[in-house]
């Protein structure tokens, strides 16, 4: 059998819980080690207008940085929106752009799936059934079928930064 790869949430009740507590946490000025992989996105809602603050899970790609969901909430990108992220206790403005190539998409998920090993499913909110590892068709299939999406974070501030700062050693040991 061939793998395959799934979006695995955790109920809506124990997410409810967790993304407070993330919002919480995060919201402090030092908020410790977590800052580093988890961010607050800060954003409006595109049709209601409705403010969102929601935790999620950054990765770096190359210089990009970026935020791998299957979250309803990633619509609110497509075409680009303006917000602000607060990571590792600074909060700043910040535009986000749901990825649209699938391809790119799919590699992006494949990279950060062998980056991160035994942590790979709990970091990026999937689960691979299978006896095999997922290649780069089986991650291209849950793009188009499953819902897995990257958003790209832009940070604003001084023109000369780079898009974002890498944590020191952003491999996971395996």
């Amino acid at each position: 059998m061939s793998p395959v790869v799934e979006r695995a949430l955790p109920d809506e009740k124990d997410r409810a819980g967790t993304d407070a507590r993330m919002r919480e946490l995060l919201s402090r000025p030092a908020p410790g080690p977590v800052a580093d992989r988890i961010a607050l996105l800060h954003f409006l809602g595109r049709r209601t207008g409705r403010p969102y603050i929601v935790p999620a899970g950054v990765h770096a790609l190359g210089n990009r940085l970026v935020v791998a969901t299957g979250s309803a909430w990633r619509h609110n990108f497509a075409g680009g929106a303006d917000g602000e992220l607060t990571w590792r206790g600074e909060r700043r403005k910040a535009g986000f752009t749901l990825l649209s190539d699938t391809m790119l998409t799919a590699r992006g998920y494949l990279e950060l799936y062998e980056r991160y090993g035994d942590q790979a499913e709990r970091r990026l909110g999937i689960v691979v059934r299978g006896a095999t590892p997922p290649g780069l068709d089986d991650f291209r299939e849950a793009v188009e079928h499953r819902g897995l999406s990257l958003v790209e974070v832009r940070q604003s501030g001084d023109p000369n930064m780079p898009p974002h700062t890498l944590v020191a050693n952003e491999r996971t040991p395996r």
